[in-house]
């Protein structure tokens, strides 16, 4: 029995330990765009806001955990400036961004990176590695991450996703490690910024932090693997490449709008009338 808790009291004391190096050893090269107002930060960028954030200046950090095989890597940012293109709507105070890989064997296997309305999810073999560690290409004002630097054409009235690659390269963050029961601000359910959304489409409230993610991805990383979007990598990453896909996406978009909101009109007139109509 004495032996079996020692091997348990020594496995307990290097797990994290290991945990920590496959972190470190796998953490992504971090690519920003030219010009880029909000660049990387950590937590202390909003200590006095934010309950148990430890004393610090702020600096690029990288916040990862591990879960079965899946390795994650949260990213903090001051703001969001990038807006849908209408009455500067979408900027907002603190974003919080994911960026995730799976191990097989060791060796990076697939990479999902969080994106507009969803995320994207590639193989290695349509990944870029610098030195062996992961390349992330953040999109100008909203952080989205891209597997290749380009330009990506979006849906009107959002504006076009730029992570052309031009801007700072973070080599070597430091990796933070989050998870494994731990709390402070982890598990502080409030929102990091004072941004409220009103009553304005596409206005967006400041985030909330990882563990309150939306789309599960905290809770369960495969799950969020799972309902990822198809890779495209080097598909898409031109001005102009699929803007008639866009361009399409967005008509239906509008032509969907037009209709519910004239059978909605319709419907209220039928209602009225109803109301009206003197009793027979």
């Amino acid at each position: 029995m004495r032996i079996l808790a020692l091997a348990a009291a020594l496995f307990l004391a290097i797990a994290p330990r290991a945990t920590a190096a496959v972190l470190e050893r796998n953490a992504p090269v971090i690519v920003q765009a030219e010009g880029e107002p909000d660049p990387l930060t950590s937590v202390q960028a909003f200590r006095g806001r934010v309950p148990g954030i430890r004393p610090g200046a702020p600096r690029p950090v990288l916040y990862g955990r591990r879960v079965g095989p899946w390795l994650q890597y949260w990213m903090l940012f001051a703001r969001q400036d990038q807006d849908l293109g209408l009455l500067r709507t979408g900027r907002r105070e603190g974003d919080w961004e994911l960026v995730q890989y799976r191990l097989d064997r060791g060796r990076i296997a697939e990479g999902v990176y969080a994106q507009p309305g969803g995320a994207e999810r590639c193989g290695a073999e349509s990944m870029r590695f610098r030195r062996g560690r992961p390349v992330v290409f953040l999109a100008h004002a909203s952080h989205s991450a891209y597997f290749v630097h380009g330009v990506r054409d979006r849906p009107w009235p959002r504006p076009n996703d730029v992570a052309d690659g031009e801007g700072r390269v973070i080599r070597r963050a430091p990796v933070v490690r989050i998870g494994g029961g731990r709390r402070g601000w982890i598990r502080w359910p409030g929102r990091w910024g004072a941004t409220q959304a009103g009553r304005v489409p596409g206005e967006q409230s400041s985030p909330r932090g990882p563990a309150f993610a939306p789309a599960g991805a905290w809770a369960d990383p495969a799950a969020w693997a799972a309902a990822a979007g198809s890779c495209k990598a080097t598909l898409c990453n031109e001005l102009g490449e699929c803007d008639l896909e866009e361009t399409l996406s967005s008509a239906v978009l509008a032509a969907l709008g037009l209709a519910g909101a004239a059978l909605l009109a319709r419907r209220r007139l039928r209602a009225s009338g109803t109301a009206e109509a003197p009793p027979a």
